[in-house]
């Protein structure tokens, strides 16, 4: 099993060097890429018209044409490929991380250290990982005794993978430190950003943040909720 996970793991690294290198090939390195395929007669083409990765997705049959690729049979093959490619080029996009942060579950050093005993039951805190096309939380649910955190029974995680097209609004509230917190830590708030969706369970997904952060993240997520929903548009 642990081999077959790494070797997994090792295709998954592999996948995603090359969706990131399709970006900065340059004519030889696209030329390999459909010599590969058996249109390698055609190299000498993409040299001479100076095709490489970052164009090659915008060829159509006149270019191709041009080029010198007159068989149809090889011109359906190009454009086959080159459908791939493109899928490729969004799939390395969708993925792309934008911004990633956690949850700031306590108000200071000395709040941390009193709620996790010194730092013996440490908290994890919720993840949060924003991409062009979702935003995906991974929320730590610890087992409480009413307000109070039992660090010592651990937790149980919960992930959301919201879709940014399907987001209806994004807001920030601030909570203030306690003013013990703030006299004796000079301890910061929080940010709590609300993301409202009517397709997510409960309506809405929250995000705890240090205070300052939360705006910037907000607007962050609603100019891709905007990309997103132009995207779905079209």
């Amino acid at each position: 099993m642990a081999s077959l996970m790494a070797a997994s793991n090792t295709k998954y690294k592999a996948m995603a060097e090359s969706l990131t290198e399709f970006q900065i090939w340059d004519e030889d390195k696209l030329g390999m890429f459909f010599r590969r395929r058996g249109l390698g007669n055609y190299c000498e083409a993409l040299k001479q018209h100076k095709i490489t990765g970052q164009i090659a997705p915008l060829l159509n049959d006149d270019d191709l044409k041009e080029m010198g690729v007159n068989v149809v049979g090889d011109r359906l093959m190009f454009k086959r490929y080159l459908k791939e490619l493109s899928s490729r080029e969004r799939f390395n996009q969708r993925i792309e991380s934008l911004w990633e942060g956690e949850e700031r579950i306590f108000f200071s050093d000395c709040d941390k250290s009193f709620w996790t005993l010194g730092g013996f039951f440490p908290m994890d805190p919720s993840t949060y990982k924003l991409t062009t096309s979702h935003l995906k939380v991974k929320k730590v649910k610890p087992v409480r005794c009413g307000p109070v955190r039992l660090c010592c029974f651990g937790a149980s995680y919960v992930s959301n993978n919201v879709d940014l097209s399907k987001v209806d609004d994004v807001d920030v509230f601030h909570t203030p430190a306690p003013c013990v917190h703030r006299t004796c830590c000079c301890s910061k708030g929080k940010d709590l950003v609300e993301i409202e969706s009517r397709f997510e369970k409960g309506g809405k997904i929250f995000m705890t943040l240090e205070e300052g952060h939360g705006e910037a993240v907000a607007n962050l997520i609603l100019n891709q909720v905007e990309e997103s929903q132009k995207m779905e548009r079209t």
